[in-house]
């Protein structure tokens, strides 16, 4: 988005002059509170103000909507101006999926002890994807494998990096089992028996959790990033597998403003590595055409939809 006008003089942004092309954070926070300064969790502020979610006819805040020709950014929002050569449908996804993403793999999160080379990602989605291209490139993975039902997302993570694996979701349940095993020795072959290092949960569905712990190797580390909704629940795991594999699990919602940072720079430092604009339909679709916007996202071909919002 075009900076329209300049920011107010006593705003941390008011390095950005007019004309910048930005992103900005998802919400705002408000930089005091005990989850903003104590708990560094400033996606969960107190008075915490996501764009996008409030009502229409807010007057409290208003012109927080994304479908809109403008935007009033308020005080305490993230802002990271776009670099040179990142484009903007590169960088449409970034303060939303790959700052969520830089979250999820933080490096100081991941196992203290072990290689840390090899890593499954649940789900082939645009999260899943950027977490294929964030644990090759950031992190430095020998073996990252991508597992998914859908062949066509599985080709396109492919192309950042991944080992991908298909699920057949018309199987019966004895045969979806042996699938299963398959899946375990296929990747067991290429890292070992010990298992993976890292299993990140990026499908939203709670019936991977099982396959996603049998994984992991002693001391593993798993992300959930995708079960944020009410039917996620984990009676399918027991405390006795977690803790005789020594396992650390991490939930992970949104992001912080330094997340937003390091999603901008990976973006500019693999711009020429990686096909970033893959993930993004090449059709641009006008404000105007909003409803045959929706209808490309809910077919699935792309993970997501560009709106030229001018």
């Amino acid at each position: 988005k075009d900076i329209m006008s300049r920011s107010h003089p006593n705003s941390s942004s008011c390095r950005v002059r007019e004309g910048d092309r930005i992103t900005w954070s998802i919400a705002d926070s408000c930089g005091r509170c005990v989850e903003c300064n104590l708990h560094k969790l400033p996606q969960k502020c107190g008075s915490l103000m996501k764009y996008g979610h409030r009502n229409v006819h807010d007057q409290i805040s208003p012109l927080t909507g994304t479908y809109a020709t403008h935007i009033v950014l308020r005080r305490g929002t993230a802002i990271e101006i776009l670099p040179d050569g990142v484009t903007d449908r590169m960088a449409v996804p970034a303060n939303c999926a790959l700052a969520t993403v830089s979250n999820s793999l933080d490096r100081q999160r991941l196992p203290r002890y072990g290689s840390n080379k090899s890593a499954v990602i649940q789900g082939a989605g645009l999260l899943g994807i950027y977490a294929v291209a964030w644990l090759k490139k950031r992190i430095g993975m020998d073996h990252v494998f991508c597992i998914d039902v859908n062949q066509g997302r599985l080709n396109t993570a492919a192309r950042f990096g991944a080992i991908p694996l298909l699920i057949d979701p018309s199987l019966e349940a004895a045969a979806a089992e042996d699938e299963r095993r398959r899946r375990r020795s296929q990747i067991e072959r290429v890292v070992g028996p010990q298992g993976v290092d890292i299993v990140v949960e990026m499908t939203g569905a709670r019936a991977v959790l099982p396959e996603g712990v049998e994984l992991l190797r002693n001391g593993g580390h798993y992300a959930f990033c995708g079960m944020v909704h009410p039917d996620s629940n984990l009676s399918a795991l027991t405390g006795e597998q977690i803790i005789r594999k020594c396992l650390t699990i991490r939930g992970v919602h949104n992001y912080a403003p330094w997340n937003l940072s390091e999603a901008v720079e990976f973006l500019s430092d693999f711009k020429d590595e990686l096909p970033l604009e893959s993930v993004v339909d090449p059709v641009t679709h006008s404000l105007e055409n909003l409803d045959q916007a929706f209808k490309v996202a809910q077919s699935g071909e792309y993970c997501r939809v560009a709106v030229d919002c001018s």
